[in-house]
């Protein structure tokens, strides 16, 4: 089957090239240290400031998160990763991120208390959790690489994974298991750290592979796709 080859070579070169950038920038496994600690000074910080300290976590979280994807945005666009992009990666998506975390926090404020009520409520809740991680999965790479406001990266992320779904999940999948398989090995001491070293890698390596693959998708179609791989582009 056609269909079959195409998306399997897809796969070989998104996974090849994500492996390729990053061992060549494996210095970022080191964000994901740094990011832990901004956290934790963060809640020792704001621990009694109560709401005001609650959203004060929120725009930290969100500056690790965006921080974190103009990073992986950079290896994807540009190949390799400099400490002058960490710097000044903070504040890149910081709005972007807050503004999709807003909604489904906004949401779920509001329908949670009413779904808790129903007899079966929890159970729609679940599934309404089950959908929007299916239909909201590719709202990271949409963030820096389709730069809408927040509702429509939710919108556009339903649309790519309604047309996508076959091509985008079983390629995740698989990356999810290495990350989850890495992070799960039963080790102790110092070989935690190696563990932790390599859990960040696999993580980068995971969302390059992402972002590699939702290019070749995006903005494409089966036919078109299967009429590039005949002609061995």
């Amino acid at each position: 089957m056609e269909w079959m080859t195409v998306t399997l070579a897809m796969y070989r070169k998104a996974f090849s090239r994500a492996a390729e950038l990053t061992l060549k920038n494996w210095p970022v496994l080191g964000t994901v240290f740094v990011y832990s600690m901004v956290m934790a000074a963060a809640g020792l910080l704001v621990a009694l400031l109560g709401v005001i300290g609650g959203f004060i976590m929120g725009l930290v979280w969100a500056a690790c998160v965006g921080s974190f994807l103009y990073l992986v945005e950079m290896m994807v666009r540009t190949s390799r990763v400099s400490l002058d992009d960490f710097k000044r990666s903070f504040g890149v998506y910081l709005w972007e991120v807050m503004g999709v975390g807003f909604v489904f926090w906004l949401f779920f404020t509001f329908a949670t208390p009413v779904l808790a009520a129903l007899p079966n409520g929890m159970v729609i809740l679940l599934c309404i959790n089950l959908a929007l991680f299916v239909f909201c999965n590719a709202v990271p790479e949409l963030i820096y690489l389709g730069h809408s406001g927040s509702l429509a990266l939710i919108v556009e992320s339903y649309h790519f994974v309604l047309e996508n779904w076959i091509e985008w999940f079983p390629a995740n999948i698989a990356a999810a298991v290495l990350v989850y398989a890495v992070n799960a090995l039963p080790l102790d001491g110092v070989l935690t750290w190696v563990q932790t070293g390599l859990g960040a890698l696999l993580v980068y390596f995971a969302m390059v592979m992402r972002g590699l693959l939702f290019i070749e998708l995006h903005g494409s179609t089966r036919r078109g796709r299967a009429f590039r791989h005949r002609m061995g582009s």
